[in-house]
């Protein structure tokens, strides 16, 4: 009851200050440029529709985000319903090892919650670490009070060999833009443009063994998510890095276009240009 009365605080508080940054006008130039650039075929008024949805979806992900070290497992469990998991759970049997791709859509930080709680492995997640240590320790520790291990991304693939297989439950997000100069990143077609994604989780996927899927998160109704996970190579399956990247780069496209508004449009995904060489 505590848990529900503070969440209907925080989507209150949230909800204004999420209107309030659409009308002063914060990155709105960036968002409608990039709907206008991804979904070419909608008619202005209905993109229009997808921004007022998108901020204020990232409002409630706000307010959820905060409110979210008062859920507890069961807590979790209700508000977060799981569909087609009978595959992952399968491949995960003797010594599988999955790999789950996400993105930033719907609620990944309530996400990762719910997968350090639905599997009998335990969870490995790679994270990008804040420029502030304070900060960085406090989300680390929230992200990890059901027993996930955080692990920075940078320090991923030395940790899993180290560990000689035994992290067998592994989650990403995958759509983050690498850094101009990075050597670590493969350019995919994805909203009909060139995109940059970082190469680490086809590698891992290719190269070490696991099971690649796709958890497509989307909100069924407010504080309440649905996780549809989508197979994109199976172990052994000798897809090559790049088949994985583009597999999860087109199942990731069709699931934005399927519930835009929940999209992190705010974002600047396409702040770098493809090289004309290279």
């Amino acid at each position: 009851m505590l848990q529900s009365a503070l969440l209907g605080f925080l989507y209150a508080v949230f909800g204004l200050v999420a209107w309030a940054t659409r009308v002063c006008g914060w990155r709105r130039d960036l968002v409608r440029g990039q709907l206008a650039r991804c979904l070419p075929e909608l008619e202005p008024a209905a993109r229009s529709r997808i921004e007022a949805g998108a901020y204020r979806h990232l409002g409630q992900v706000a307010a959820e985000f905060l409110g979210q070290r008062f859920l507890d497992r069961d807590n979790l469990t209700a508000r977060i319903r799981l569909e087609q998991d009978a595959p992952l759970r399968a491949s995960l049997t003797g010594q599988g090892r999955v790999l789950i791709l996400s993105a930033h859509h719907a609620n990944w930080e309530w996400l990762l919650q719910r997968l350090a709680t639905a599997f009998e492995q335990p969870l490995t997640a790679a994270y990008k670490p804040t420029r502030r240590a304070w900060v960085d320790d406090r989300l680390r520790r929230l992200r990890e009070r059901f027993g996930c291990r955080m692990v920075k991304a940078k320090e991923l693939v030395p940790h899993l060999l180290a560990q000689r297989g035994q992290v067998r439950l592994l989650a990403m997000l995958a759509d983050q833009s690498p850094a101009a100069g990075s050597d670590q990143q493969t350019w995919l077609e994805f909203f009909g443009q060139p995109t940059s994604f970082y190469s680490g989780p086809g590698w891992i996927g290719a190269k070490l063994g696991y099971t690649v899927v796709f958890a497509a998160m989307h909100r069924e109704r407010r504080g309440h998510y649905a996780v549809r996970f989508i197979e994109l190579a199976a172990a052994g399956s000798r897809k090559e890095p790049e088949q994985i990247l583009t597999a999860y780069a087109d199942a990731l496209e069709q699931h934005v276009r399927e519930h835009p508004a929940e999209y992190l449009w705010v974002y600047n995904r396409w702040k770098c240009e493809k090289p004309l060489y290279g």
